[in-house]
């Protein structure tokens, strides 16, 4: 069965606090996102049960797949689930979410997405809630993509496992640094970057992305909470048969791309992969700044004074090389972004 979204629910969030100085926009709605409010126990999301039938594993490299040579491609590695006294994405019993427009059109491979900006909890934390999107099903992947301007962001949270990250130390530079790179990390957070000479603490903006299955007891809203004053900023989406056994086929980022718009580094993908652009922002920016690449959607979008993030996708039509992919709009200031090509491996 799919998520209830009922009307004493959205009443309830329109009624509780709005957070000072943060959004979220849901597209087709114009929902802002609510404090904590009280947890009311009737509101226990419902997923749909799971089909019994998968696909055969696929082993080996893909068919007709060819080897990358961009520096910014990234390696993937195994990502890590959590451990003691990580960050923890606390379930709560109040759920939410928000749907596309155009949402028969994408609803084979898309369940929906949810947008949000943090608010301050005091004593140097920032908190974040995030809702399930409003269709997800069991089976489904859930890819929350947790960005941040000068501050730090975990690597690990428990019960996800990480899937990528970029972060950056200045506007300028070159290419993302990542987990690999870091040589001082204390518990799920990395205090320090070091490659190729170059040293830096990667807290100028940054994104990472984490991603996990949804079963019949995944809630439906999760809380986090991180230290330090700057806002944290996340887009989650709910992505349909997605490979178990390697659900992210190759990564691609970018941190400075020389461009008012946000210019997508070329990612490979297989026919019928789900392509997740993300993009942040070190600056606000509306909707229309930054509007989606040729023949892609806009998933997410949320923004607060100083930052700003997006989500776009596809499902892929061809097998191959994306290209790079460029928002369309008049953009903002150039190498302000931080931005991650992601391709989702899918069993049709």
């Amino acid at each position: 069965m799919l998520f209830k979204f009922a009307a004493v629910l959205f009443s309830t969030v329109l009624q509780t606090a709005v957070l000072a100085g943060a959004s979220s926009t849901r597209l087709g709605s114009d929902v802002l996102d609510v404090g904590d409010g009280d947890q009311e126990k009737n509101f226990v999301r419902k997923m749909k049960k799971e089909k019994d039938s998968k696909k055969s594993k696929n082993e080996g490299k893909d068919e007709g797949e060819d080897e990358e040579s961009d520096e910014d491609i990234f390696s993937l590695q195994d990502g890590e689930t959590g451990e003691v006294g990580i960050p923890s994405l606390i379930p709560s019993l109040r759920t939410n979410g928000i749907t596309l427009d155009g949402f028969d059109d994408i609803s084979d491979w898309n369940h929906g997405s949810y947008a949000v900006s943090s608010g301050n909890v005091g004593s140097g934390r920032r908190q974040l809630k995030v809702y399930a999107p409003e269709y997800t099903q069991v089976g489904d992947y859930l890819f929350l993509f947790l960005s941040r301007t000068d501050g730090l962001l975990p690597l690990r949270i428990q019960g996800w496992r990480r899937g990528t990250e970029c972060f950056k130390t200045n506007n300028r530079q070159e290419s993302c640094l990542r987990e690999p790179d870091c040589v001082d990390k204390r518990g799920a957070y990395c205090y320090e970057f070091r490659r190729d000479g170059m040293v830096g603490n990667g807290r100028d903006l940054g994104t990472v992305l984490f991603y996990r299955r949804v079963v019949d007891d995944t809630p439906g809203c999760f809380d986090l909470e991180v230290p330090g004053n700057s806002r944290v900023w996340a887009v989650i989406t709910a992505i349909t048969n997605v490979d178990e056994d390697r659900p992210i086929r190759r990564v691609s980022g970018k941190s400075c791309d020389r461009d008012t718009k946000s210019a997508f580094p070329s990612v490979y993908g297989v026919e019928n992969d789900v392509l997740l652009l993300s993009q942040c922002f070190d600056d606000t920016a509306v909707i229309n700044q930054f509007r989606p690449p040729d023949g892609t959607s806009l998933l997410g979008w949320t923004n607060a004074y100083d930052e700003a993030g997006f989500l776009y996708g596809k499902k892929l039509d061809a097998t191959g090389h994306t290209g790079q992919l460029v928002t369309r709009g008049n953009g903002g200031p150039t190498c302000k972004d931080a931005l991650l090509s992601v391709v989702v491996r899918r069993n049709v």
